[in-house]
């Protein structure tokens, strides 16, 4: 608020004076003389009260294609195939133009985390962890991309398979990548459900089609250079689970382009202490209940704990 008297009154709502400017358009006007941040701004707003990587998950929602739900983030319905707001490159700019603040310096730190494009909060949980350093409890594979479309050889296409396929998580330079394989990749519920015969037989076929298109689509991404690696939420739900597949990831890379991944992946999967921690990390950040609590203990962690747990 710019003057004191313009504050809002009630223990609903909390207002912050500021000393100093912030660059043009960091507002979007609502109408009827209500206005709020813009994408950039809520994203340096937030590093005040977000540890790291939820506020870097929060850059991928921005910068992604779905959007959580605003009262319930962790648990509520998630909204999909929407525009993204922002970008990398635009939230950038943004934190060039505020200037040199501790906040900016926090900001553009878990930037670097952050990549275009995402399709789903999933999704962009294993992405950042693939991202992460490993002094951040993540993997290090380093620069990712996600969701970028491989074409089909007119070959291919003529003998019937997809002209193009889009692996959700590609490791830049490695060879290899991730899909999320979310529950409805294989919905058992949808036969089990059924109230008729016929039903039942219409879903399991239904049910058939999609598993075998996914092992189509990983055949096919393997035809054009990739070795994509399904993941699933009982992969990120299991203890370790999430190391077993980043290790089996770094052990193909090896074989397709060499170099030191596995050596590097290595030893931060056999990091005892570290794994623990990476765990809870891993664990505060799904869509489930328990969440709340691991990230409050992720953050009693020392010297890992940051301001607050966010969600």
């Amino acid at each position: 608020m710019p003057r004191q008297e313009d504050r809002l009154r009630g223990s609903f709502v909390s207002c912050r004076m500021r000393a100093s400017s912030l660059p043009e358009e960091s507002f979007v006007d609502l109408g009827d003389g209500i206005s709020i941040p813009c994408p950039e701004l809520l994203f340096l707003e937030l590093v005040e009260v977000m540890e790291p990587a939820v506020h870097a998950l929060l850059g991928y929602e921005l910068c992604g294609t779905y959007v959580r739900s605003a009262s319930d983030p962790r648990l509520g319905a998630v909204t999909y195939d929407v525009a993204p707001v922002t970008s990398v490159e635009r939230i950038g700019e943004y934190l060039d133009r505020v200037g040199r603040r501790k906040s900016v310096l926090l900001a553009r730190r878990n930037l670097t985390y952050v990549a275009d494009n995402a399709w789903s909060p999933m999704e962009a949980v294993v992405a950042l962890m693939a991202r992460l350093p490993p002094e951040e409890l993540g993997y290090g594979f380093g620069e990712i991309d996600l969701n970028v479309r491989h074409g089909a050889t007119p070959e291919l296409v003529a003998l019937g398979c997809r002209d193009s396929r889009v692996p959700d998580i590609e490791l830049r330079g490695l060879r290899v990548g991730f899909n999320y394989d979310s529950h409805d990749h294989l919905d058992l519920d949808s036969i089990a459900g059924a109230q008729t015969e016929e039903d039942s037989v219409r879903a399991a076929a239904k049910v058939r089609e999609k598993y075998v298109d996914d092992l189509r689509r990983n055949r096919e991404l393997v035809a054009s250079g990739w070795v994509i690696l399904p993941v699933t939420s009982e992969d990120l739900f299991a203890p370790r689970g999430l190391d077993a597949v980043m290790l089996q990831a770094a052990m193909a890379a090896q074989e397709l382009v060499g170099g030191t991944v596995l050596q590097d992946v290595r030893a931060v999967v056999s990091a005892g202490s570290q794994s623990e921690r990476r765990q809870e990390l891993v664990w505060s950040l799904l869509p489930w209940r328990p969440g709340s609590w691991h990230a409050r203990k992720f953050a009693a962690w020392r010297p890992w704990g940051h301001l607050v747990t966010g969600q």
